[in-house]
């Protein structure tokens, strides 16, 4: 069932083109829908300094609207009116045929803020092609302010090429041949370049630079690079330029506005979109239910799902393991640019499973960020069962970093020892911002492939929440520090386990990494990379035992990945030397990794197509199989920034065809790593890790005797602290580490101790050297986390027991009997003690070491044996006298 709303305001450049067209605006508002009830934000005119419709059907100049503004635009290379927008075709910089705009000259020069939006819609090969939208500079790319729609649409500005770019990017990518309003803003006083698409900011960044440091503006564009790019394909209708900075809500009147110029369009692309809505599945009680990169919202009326607010999170009365799968139904409302389309959508809700049961799938990965250090090891899982689904686990942010080598994590591969039921992470020791860059002799890949680390970095875990510290091993050498290959570097590993290497029942790994292999120790001469292979079972120097070379294809090899399947051995390499890009091998070989085995190509340029059919466009494979089903995936690397692409197949043999499906999602830029299968114990363990906050982290006070030691202070201290779990998992109590380094228990009063809960953000994610330095080389690094949720209580010690001793004697006084109580302190410290006798109290000040002595009149001439007793604190001791008689 469908039902359909459309809204969307009537800007006045709608409104002008509506009536130069002879199309009244009774008749617009039948076509557009009914008008927004509420007001809608004008669109801006102050700051406009250039405005150009591009809804004329011949001649190749636009004029300027904006008054007194800069001059007309040119259509360059052949103009292609549709009525509504100009087209543009697309192709190379070279061919002289394919068109795009000129901008007039020094548009934005001498500007501080300032505002360029654009409504376009985007051919599908600009999602993957590298284009600038828009630009502002000249045909040099050393000076520049663009946009651009590849991968994650962006918005930036540099004054140093490409690696002085200040990026603010959206983080999902656009969808071709819809209409979007896509807003870049400079606010130099803030001191920040934001990203606007359909009117919502997706992405800011800090920048000192304003379009006024572009100080050679003599080629202002639309739809051509100042780099050999294609040039732009699409369509745009609209283009603004504005010398102040837009504040949001200009931002989403414009948007609207332009939104209006393609009312049906936008209406038949939300219908488009919930037509595309798959039926939903749920495997667990509480899922993600996919939103079409931001178009769709649900909710519910079917009491057996309830949709929270965020119109994404869904829990579902799940039944019990061995009851039948329920039926119901959600509502997903496909929503773009103010048009709605809702759609009711089938649902089934799977019984609970066991413990032990195959569920759900870990991946490790890192991320490429030119503009940050992210090289470090970060971790998805699946949502619920489905491996075409990925939510970033401790918000996105990183979970390990190093601290040794380069300080630099790439290409993480995760692997299991059965024998030991550890859990490894292996990683290449490499880090390419920010680390060493080597010579200008020979610097970057030059330096990296020749001169590089040949260590790996190593994590090992039991549970894949709390991993250990950081420890590396060389893969060129053994125990004995004997250099056995003068390798290059060592990149990409990954490792196979093999249950009988050593002998029946007495396994190990067989590791596999990329290495240019030398001659000499000095690394001279041509050479070109092949991936080596040596065998440990703990991934320790120890252990480790150099193989040889497992492929040598006499030319550059790399990123080997391997799947086994009813005794075949699958090889998925990266060809980087004879332009077939990944492809894929077998063997029915049971010692697959020994020299001279015979391997049958299946397949060549896997998943080129993602990289526009370019096999050196993708690499980093990673393969896995579904728990439920003979089906595999395959996720390619498409460099350098857009990350996985996924691959499918039912008969490995047949080879990979490319996955297409709206419901997959992964979070962008999430690159080369490792995918393994987890049990519902696991998956359960890992989301109920996976804390946001700690909502109370005041954990209260706990009492201890003086001198307590640590593990009795442990025990009394709360064992646990409540969190707030990511993706609307709810609330766990998760374990807290405390901290009692600091805690002196001989010293008496309340002291405040710091507790970390035991979060999969707990984990050591960055580090800091001596004196604060951060560069990659700084002396005395130290890891730490920036994650991890902390708790505080108080420990209240006790005032250590004085150690006190008492006499008591009677003599005779002027016919009465006198009492005298003495009171000896053997403690350290002075005390406080109080006396007490049958015939009379007193406080005495006791020094260290030293005796106090009390006399009490009985006031009589006898008395029966009694005691004294003296009190200090907690402490009292008591000391016995006889009878006596003085008559």
């Amino acid at each position: 069932m469908f039902r359909s709303t459309t809204s969307g305001p009537l800007g006045r450049s709608n409104r002008k083109r509506l009536l130069a067209s002879g199309i009244t605006l009774a008749a617009a508002a039948l076509v557009v829908g009914s008008l927004p009830s509420g007001a809608t934000a004008a669109e801006p005119d102050q700051g406009l300094i250039a405005s150009y419709d591009f809804a004329q059907t011949s001649g190749s100049t636009v004029p300027n609207s904006a008054q007194g503004g800069a001059g007309p635009a040119e259509v360059v290379g052949g103009s292609h009116w549709t009525g509504d927008s100009l087209e543009l075709t697309g192709g190379a910089k070279t061919d002289q045929s394919a068109n795009w705009v000129r901008l007039p000259d020094d548009l934005l020069a001498g500007a501080g803020s300032a505002t360029v939006t654009i409504e376009t819609k985007l051919d599908a090969s600009m999602r993957s092609d590298y284009n600038f939208l828009w630009s502002i500079g000249s045909d040099s790319p050393e000076q520049s302010w663009f946009a651009s729609t590849r991968d994650a649409p962006r918005s930036a500005i540099t004054t140093s090429g490409s690696g002085g770019e200040s990026n603010a990017r959206a983080s999902d990518p656009l969808a071709a041949d819809r209409w979007y309003s896509l807003t870049s803003v400079i606010d130099a006083e803030a001191g920040t370049l934001s990203f606007y698409v359909d009117g919502q900011r997706v992405g800011e960044t800090d920048t000192a630079l304003t379009p006024g440091d572009i100080a050679d503006q003599s080629m202002n564009t639309i739809g051509r690079s100042p780099y050999p790019d294609p040039l732009y394909a699409g369509e745009v209708a609209t283009f603004r330029v504005y010398d102040r900075a837009l504040d949001a809500d200009e931002v989403a009147a414009v948007s609207e506005t332009d939104a209006a110029l393609h009312a049906d369009e936008l209406l038949a692309a939300a219908q488009s979109v919930a037509d595309g809505v798959g039926d939903v599945t749920f495997t667990e009680a509480v899922r993600q239910l996919p939103d079409y990169d931001g178009a769709v919202a649900w909710s519910s009326s079917d009491s057996a799902i309830t949709v929270a607010g965020d119109g994404r999170t869904a829990t579902a009365a799940q039944p019990e393991a061995g009851e039948e799968p329920v039926e119901a139904t959600l509502t997903a409302t496909a929503t773009v640019r103010g048009h709605a389309v809702s759609r009711e959508v089938p649902v089934t809700i799977r019984p609970a499973v066991g413990a032990d049961t195959p569920f759900g799938y870990m991946m490790v990965h890192f991320i490429e960020d030119s503009d940050g250090y992210a090289e470090k090891i970060y971790l998805d899982v699946s949502r619920g069962d489905d491996p075409e689904q990925w939510d970033p686990l401790n918000g996105g942010e990183p979970i390990l970093a190093s601290d040794l080598g380069t300080t630099g994590v790439r290409d993480p591969y995760l692997t299991y020892s059965p024998e030991t039921e550890t859990y490894y992470i292996i990683a290449t020791d490499l880090r390419v911002f920010g680390g060493d860059s080597g010579t200008s002799a020979c610097g970057d890949w030059c330096h990296w492939s020749s001169n590089g680390s040949t260590k790996l970095n190593v994590w090992e875990s039991k549970d894949l929440v709390t991993w250990s510290d950081l420890r590396q091993f060389d893969v060129a050498t053994t125990a004995d520090g004997v250099t056995h290959a003068e390798l290059g570097m060592a990149w990409a590993p990954e490792a196979t386990w093999v249950p009988d290497y050593h002998g029946a029942g007495d396994g190990a790994f067989v590791v596999y990494w990329s290495s240019n292999l030398y001659d000499d120790a000095e690394h001279t001469g041509s050479t070109y990379s092949r991936v080596m292979w040596g065998a440990t079972t703990d991934f320790t120097q120890e252990t480790y035992e150099f193989g040889g070379t497992l492929v040598d294809q006499g030319a550059d090899a790399i990123d080997t990945t391997i799947i086994q399947n009813e005794g075949t051995t699958y090889r998925i390499t990266k060809d980087n030397g004879l332009g077939n890009g990944i492809y894929m091998e077998s063997t029915t070989a049971g010692d697959w990794w020994a020299d001279g085995t015979h391997w049958s190509l299946l397949q060549t340029e896997i998943g080129a197509s993602w990289a526009g059919d370019d096999p050196g466009g993708v690499e980093g494979p990673a393969v896995f199989k579904r728990h439920d089903d003979d089906h595999w995936y395959l996720y390619v690397d498409v460099i350098p920034t857009t990350g996985y692409r996924p691959m499918q197949t039912n008969d490995l043999d047949a080879g990979w065809t490319e996955l297409h499906s709206d419901e997959f999602w992964m979070a962008p830029s999430t690159k080369h790593g490792g995918v393994v299968s987890l049990t519902k114990g696991q998956y359960d363990h890992v989301r109920s890790s996976d804390a946001v906050e700690a909502p109370r982290t005041d954990l209260g006070s706990v009492e201890i005797a003086s001198s307590a030691p640590d593990e009795d202070v442990r025990a009394a201290l709360p064992a646990t602290a409540g969190v707030t779990l990511a993706y609307g998992y709810g609330g766990a109590e998760l374990p807290v580490d405390w901290d009692l380094t600091q805690l002196d228990t001989s010293a008496p009063g309340t002291h405040e101790v710091t507790g970390t809960v035991r979060s999969i953000g707990a984990n050591l994610n960055d580090w800091v050297g001596e004196g604060g330095a951060t560069e990659w080389d700084a002396p005395n690094r130290e890891l730490f986390s920036t994650t991890a949720l902390e708790v505080t209580a108080e420990v209240v010690v006790a005032a250590a027991p004085a150690s006190l001793r008492a006499t008591a004697t009677t003599r005779c006084v002027a016919g009465s009997v006198v009492l005298v109580a003495s009171v000896t302190n053997d403690g350290a410290e002075a005390v406080d003690a109080e006396v007490s006798t049958p015939y009379g109290e007193r406080e005495v000040a006791v020094a260290a070491g030293e005796t106090q002595s009390s006399a009490f009149s009985a006031r009589n001439g006898s008395i029966p044996a009694g005691e004294a007793t003296a009190t200090a604190g907690d402490a009292a001791v008591t000391a016995p006298y006889d009878a006596a008689d003085c008559s």
